[in-house]
């Protein structure tokens, strides 16, 4: 039996465009009258979820930078977080600035995102993002929910692997990105995964990992989809995941929306 639902975003539950696909939205919608919770597990932060706008009169439970931060959607309340303090993000970027040469950092609130000059994020020229050293953001940016590291040297994967061997045990390393021109890596408090935070929903709501179905499509959504009973990666998905579980389809063919009906239809 499946009572929760919970589906990553980009690459996933949204089409290319930014958007949900109507048809997922309608199985989402079918799947909450059925008796389903709904929940969302994003790398994304709590200030850049509009695109849940055509769901969130369902109030899906929202786990946001890669599990960091719980968030009710309806409220705009921020119902638990992990978070770096300063110290913390010190250590971490010095450790890492000493191993791997060229990295520049960004750091995230959730409500504020910071990031150096030079850095190739692409919401670098987004309003209300800082643009500062990273002695700055280190002091204006705080709690860090999540620190990112770009590489324009290093692709995501190799990046992710060398910033994980110099951190250690101080951060959790992922990826969610893989993009042409540059290499992005994820770090979240020691422990912290989308995983993580989704079992700790499931105990709250009483829900086993059995009674789970997820969605996803990046290294970032691994262990959330090791954790639940049913998982599924969409076809144009991270390789790491393409031979561990079942195809969805392609995000923008509506994937998620087609399993969740099928499900339903048992």
């Amino acid at each position: 039996m499946i009572r929760l639902v919970v589906t990553d975003l980009d690459g996933t539950l949204l089409a290319p465009d930014g958007t949900i696909p109507d048809a997922n939205v309608e199985a989402i919608r079918e799947a909450h009258s059925a008796g389903w919770a709904v929940a969302v597990a994003t790398g994304r932060p709590v200030r850049w979820l509009d695109c849940l706008d055509p769901i969130a009169d369902l109030h899906p439970y929202v786990l946001a930078s890669n599990g960091a931060v719980v968030y009710d959607l309806a409220s705009g309340e921020v119902l638990r977080s992990h978070a770096f303090d300063r110290a913390a993000v010190v250590e971490i970027t010095d450790a890492i600035s000493a191993a791997v040469g060229g990295v520049l950092f960004g750091l995230e609130r959730g409500d504020l995102f910071g990031t150096e000059p030079g850095s190739p994020s692409d919401h670098r020229n987004l309003p209300g993002v800082l643009l500062r050293p990273l002695a700055e953001l280190v002091e204006r940016v705080s709690p860090v929910v999540k620190v990112l590291a770009y590489s324009r040297s290093m692709g995501t994967d190799a990046l992710a692997s060398e910033i994980s061997d110099a951190v250690g045990a101080l951060a959790t390393v992922t990826t969610s990105l893989v993009h042409d021109q540059f290499g992005m890596a994820e770090l979240s408090v020691p422990g912290v995964t989308k995983a993580r935070t989704l079992a700790e929903l499931c105990a709250d709501l009483g829900v086993e990992a059995s009674e789970v179905v997820a969605f996803g499509d990046m290294p970032n959504d691994l262990e959330m989809l090791d954790w639940a009973g049913r998982a599924f990666v969409m076809d144009d998905g991270h390789p790491l995941l393409q031979s561990r579980f079942e195809g969805a389809g392609a995000c923008g063919d509506a994937g998620v929306g087609r399993v969740i009906r099928a499900l339903l239809r048992g």
